[in-house]
């Protein structure tokens, strides 16, 4: 994750790689919180914005910023304030995975740029309307495949098609 969010950031500032890259965090609970350990190790990242419903949650969220020396990003309950911020060039999605499909295609449309946790929808109506909102809005769209790359999945993946066990038919 810390190379795609280098560059995310690199990609969404292609004129000036160096610039920092605003980002947003909607969903702080146990992903949310992985996730912003592993974007506060991008130097060039600010974190400006922490969104969830739940206001137990920031705490620690905030406590991990503070700690790495960054500015305090304001606090929300609603998503939309994320939106309408002209300075926000990113939004992380880390909520439940009902909100994955809307928050993506609203902040795209938003004109921000967009990492999403899987499964990035419910259904393939969802995920086309994502594609769909991404190309449309000409935004980047990164979803979290961080399982697939490590060791124990690459590992298995050879075992499997080594063919080993057999054909497999599921």
């Amino acid at each position: 994750l810390l190379s795609s969010g280098a560059l995310a950031a690199r990609t969404i500032r292609a004129a000036d790689p160096a610039s920092e890259v605003t980002v947003a965090f909607m969903g702080l609970r146990v992903r949310g919180l992985q996730l912003t350990k592993h974007f506060l190790k991008v130097p060039n990242i600010r974190i400006s914005h922490l969104c969830d419903i739940d206001d137990s949650v920031v705490g620690p969220t905030m406590k991990l910023i503070e700690e790495a020396g960054r500015p305090t990003p304001k606090v929300t309950r609603d998503y939309r304030t994320i939106l309408d911020d002209p300075s926000v060039d990113g939004l992380v999605v880390a909520t439940p995975d009902h909100w994955h499909a809307l928050a993506t295609v609203t902040a795209c449309q938003a004109g921000k740029h967009v990492y999403v946790e899987k499964p990035i929808s419910h259904n393939i109506v969802e995920g086309r309307l994502m594609v769909t909102a991404a190309r449309r809005h000409h935004r980047i769209v990164q979803a979290g495949t961080q399982r697939r790359s490590s060791p124990n999945i690459a590992e298995l993946t050879d075992f499997i098609q080594s063919g080993e066990i057999g054909p497999i038919h599921f």
